[in-house]
């Protein structure tokens, strides 16, 4: 049996693999190419059958609907929090005053969303952190997205799942050559990182154990740097680069694509809708025979037959020419289409709520909604584990050793990141309960306040729990208040009738 990889299923649909890579990574990047393409609908991902010389086959993109259905209701709004155990309220206000410049600036949360889809697509993504010390304060730090076809970690020898360094390659046109610029990360014995960037031959860059390639340095291209390893701060002894997996697989450094073991199912209701466009035609235009012999032209030479509005046929004497009777049904291909598209969507865990098929009942029952959304959340909780176990780890080295390291700014406040409730909340029902605790006194205003504020977005001013005490007992005291027993008070104080 051939081993199998996150990459058997698409195996049938790549090209040939690119020689310039070890094997299981030209098969990793291969693969992701084929995933975008599904993604995107594009033709050539596809090997349909012609079923006639004039047939455009039909692309379904049913490959997005289902990423873009579980990308929907996968960490739901993330952003970071500041721990309230964590540093002084302070060291909390300039943290956070700072981690938001930061995500203002790099653009961290619509970045943040484009690596959630396409993380999915592909089955990686990739975070890059660096920094440039010739920029102002506070403007030093970045964060990029990276392509996971540039990213090539460095395993211990002993220890497959321990990270001790990784290459960022990418191809270089330099005059008619095309050469390998290769940026390095590794950790030293020391806890140090080192940072190295060099120039290759196209298939002679790759170090590590088991890559098989001849090393062979080039000469720096024109107006462009090499960087012999030089150590970064002391401070940073976590390598920059950060890597999601979507689907992890037991073994591999890599994750897997949420459209594995489903190219097949997309190709055959591509080629199922096509053959049906193919029998609607042939029933509106029709299908003729005749005991006739093919039409010839002017020099006696057969040519094919022309059928068509303001055509005339003309057939030999004592032939028949009649239109074959029956009327063509599409209703098999209908149904096996909508059944292959209902296992792919069952086995992606995707129901027909996600992707807006709502019945009006199940939306408003909440207990019903999450019957049928319960495959979907389940396997995005899992997915979350792996995205905010990430994302901590990258805020942690931002706020540990990046801020302190380059712009001189060191807390005790920590950040972690927090994500939405996936599925929309009834207001009206949430409103109504929250108000029922309070009227049967069971919570606090100020507790009531909190949830208002977490569940529903209600900003209450800091003074406004006050200004409510102060009302109701105002209401109370107008409502208790006797104007007759108030007369006597007065005049027995001698103020007057």
């Amino acid at each position: 049996m051939a081993d199998l990889t996150p990459y058997s299923t698409a195996r049938s649909m790549m090209g040939p693999l690119p020689s310039w890579l070890p094997p299981d990574d030209a098969e990793r990047i291969s693969a992701y190419q084929v995933y975008e393409s599904l993604y995107r609908n594009v033709p050539d991902a596809f090997k349909l059958v012609q079923r006639g010389s004039d047939q455009n086959p039909i692309y379904i993109p049913n490959a997005r609907t289902l990423i873009e259905a579980t990308n929907r209701f996968l960490a739901k709004n993330w952003t970071f929090a500041l721990d309230p155990k964590m540093g002084t309220p302070e060291e909390r206000e300039l943290l956070q005053s700072t981690l938001t410049n930061v995500f203002r600036r790099e653009q961290v949360h619509a970045k943040f969303a484009t690596q959630k889809r396409y993380g999915l697509v592909r089955g990686d993504s990739i975070w890059h952190l660096t920094v440039d010390e010739d920029k102002e304060p506070g403007k030093r730090i970045s964060l990029y997205e990276i392509d996971p076809a540039e990213y090539f970690p460095i395993h211990d020898e002993e220890d497959n799942d321990r990270l001790v360094g990784c290459h960022l390659v990418t191809q270089f046109v330099d005059g008619d050559a095309t050469i390998i610029r290769r940026q390095t990360y590794r950790k030293e014995d020391d806890g140090g990182i080192s940072y190295e960037l060099s120039w290759w031959e196209l298939s002679a860059w790759d170090d590590r154990t088991g890559s098989g390639q001849e090393l062979k340095k080039v000469n720096t291209p024109s107006g462009q740097e090499a960087i012999s390893a030089e150590m970064l701060n002391p401070l940073v002894t976590s390598i920059p680069v950060y890597h999601v997996k979507n689907n992890r697989v037991p073994g591999s450094p890599f994750g897997a694509s949420e459209l594995e073991g489903l190219e097949r199912i997309f190709g055959a209701v591509n080629q199922a809708i096509s053959d049906e466009e193919v029998a609607l035609a042939m029933d509106g235009l029709g299908l003729y025979a005749t005991t006739s012999g093919p039409p010839v032209d002017e020099n006696d030479e057969e040519i094919n037959w022309r059928i068509g509005p303001g055509y005339v046929v003309e057939i030999d004497e004592g032939t028949t020419w009649e239109r074959v009777s029956g009327v063509t049904s599409v209703a098999p291909n209908l149904d096996h289409i909508q059944y292959l598209e209902k296992s792919m969507r069952n086995a992606a865990g995707v129901p027909d709520i996600a992707i807006g098929n709502v019945d009006t009942a199940v939306a408003q029952s909440g207990i019903a909604l999450s019957f049928h959304m319960g495959p979907l959340l389940a396997k995005n909780e899992e997915k979350e584990l792996e995205i905010l176990s990430v994302m901590d780890h990258m805020l942690y080295d931002i706020t540990t050793m990046w801020l302190p390291a380059y712009e001189q700014l060191s807390t005790a406040a920590q950040a972690v990141s927090i994500v939405g409730d996936p599925l929309p909340v009834d207001r009206q029902a949430t409103l109504a309960e929250i108000t029922s605790l309070v009227d049967k006194q069971l919570i606090s205003i100020s507790y009531a306040q909190q949830l208002l504020s977490e569940k529903l977005g209600y900003e209450f001013p800091d003074e406004m729990l006050a200004d409510v005490v102060e009302e109701q007992a105002a209401l109370a005291e107008a409502r208790n208040f006797d104007p007759f027993a108030a007369r006597v008070a007065r005049e027995l104080d001698g103020d007057g009738a």
